[in-house]
C-alpha cells in the first residue's frame, strides 16, 4: 500500500506555469505540444489521486498492472506506466507473491467510475478557467 508514500505529480499551479510558457512560444507546434502535455499531466494527477484513494479506502494491494486495469476501466485508456511503476511497484515482488486483489477489479471499476468521471470533468473545468486567465494576461491578447 502507498501509506505515507504519496507522490506529488502535477498541480494546477504547474499546469498554469506550463501554459504561460506555451503561450510565450513562437512555434505553434511546440505551443500545442506543451499545452497538450500539460492537459494530460493534470488529468493524470486526478487519476492518481483516485488510485491512491481506492488503495487506501478499499485496502487494495495495487500493483502497476492492477492500477492500469482500473484506469482503463475508468477512462478507457491507460496512463504513464513509468509513473505507475514508480508509485505501485514493490521491489523483489514476483508472480509468486503477486496481488490477490485482481479479482476485485470489475467491482472497483464499477464503484468508482462515476466519481472518477466527475473528478475529470471538474479538472477540465479548472483547466478551462486557468487557460482563460492565461489567455487574458497574454501579451498577444
Amino acid at each position: 500500500m502507498t501509506e505515507n508514500k504519496s507522490i506529488v505529480l502535477y498541480t494546477l499551479e504547474d499546469y498554469e506555469a506550463d501554459l504561460r510558457e506555451a503561450w510565450g512560444m513562437d512555434n505553434i507546434g511546440q505551443k500545442r505540444a506543451l499545452s497538450g502535455a500539460a492537459n494530460k499531466r493534470y488529468k493524470q494527477t486526478v487519476i492518481f489521486h483516485w488510485l491512491e484513494k481506492v488503495e487506501l479506502q478499499e485496502s487494495v494491494d495495487l500493483t502497476p498492472t492492477l492500477a492500469l486495469h482500473l484506469v482503463k476501466g475508468w477512462i478507457g485508456r491507460g496512463i504513464d506506466r513509468l509513473v505507475l511503476n514508480k508509485w505501485f511497484m514493490i521491489t523483489g515482488r514476483t508472480a509468486k507473491n503477486k496481488s490477490e486483489d485482481h479479482h476485485r477489479k470489475d467491482k472497483l471499476i464499477e464503484k468508482y467510475s462515476e466519481p472518477v468521471a466527475s473528478a475529470i470533468i471538474a479538472a477540465e473545468n479548472e483547466m478551462k478557467q486557468v487557460k482563460s486567465a492565461v489567455a487574458r494576461s497574454s501579451p498577444l491578447n
